[in-house]
């Protein structure tokens, strides 16, 4: 967990982060991380031994942190069962929250990719998508009658891909895409129940 690594190992975790953003998964080297993050070449090194072991490490950093943002975002939506417009304010202020960090959106974007060649790093990632289609899924039934319009994971799949595009307009148009996007996709109507 985040709250159990050490002040040096979270260091190298936040400057590999910032490396994985902005160069990609082939820059990401133990080199370029101890670049990143002021501190002697062979310094991550003696942390994460291998490439392999600081993106597992890294893949674990961003999937906390994550599982936890949806964590509170569920526990907010429960609070407020039929609020829509609660739903979307609080599904917008994280969408904005994630925004606001753009290098943590890049990394994961990364780290989704280089999971599709690397099935423990796959593991790692999917556990808190798994959690974020089930609050998804909790909440479209509480507000919903009849059959859902849209299944679970795909509104988390939109989500993701209005979050990708959002990250490819100029920074100061990125909130208010996102917020449009998420009432829109929160607007989805249900099919009728069948008789």
């Amino acid at each position: 967990m985040v709250e159990d690594l050490s002040p040096r190992r979270l260091l190298i975790l936040e400057a590999a982060t910032a490396v994985l953003a902005r160069e990609g998964g082939r820059g990401l080297t133990h080199r370029a991380v101890d670049r990143e993050a002021g501190l002697p070449e062979g310094s991550s090194s003696a942390y994460f031994r291998s490439r392999a072991s600081l993106v597992s490490a890294l893949g674990e950093l961003v999937a906390a942190r994550l599982a936890k943002d949806v964590a509170d975002l569920g526990a907010a939506l429960a609070r407020r069962p039929d609020d829509h417009d609660g739903a979307v304010e609080a599904t917008a202020s994280l969408v904005t929250t994630w925004l606001a960090r753009p290098q943590d959106l890049m990394a994961r974007f990364e780290l989704t990719l280089m999971a599709m060649r690397d099935p423990e790093l796959a593991a790692r990632l999917e556990a808190w998508r798994i959690d974020l289609v089930g609050i998804v899924e909790r909440v479209l039934r509480e507000r919903r009658t009849g059959s859902l319009a849209v299944d679970a994971d795909v509104l988390v799949a939109a989500f993701e891909g209005l979050l990708l595009t959002a990250l490819r307009r100029p920074p100061g148009d990125r909130e208010e895409f996102a917020r449009a996007g998420i009432e829109q996709l929160l607007e989805i109507q249900p099919h009728d129940a069948p008789d």
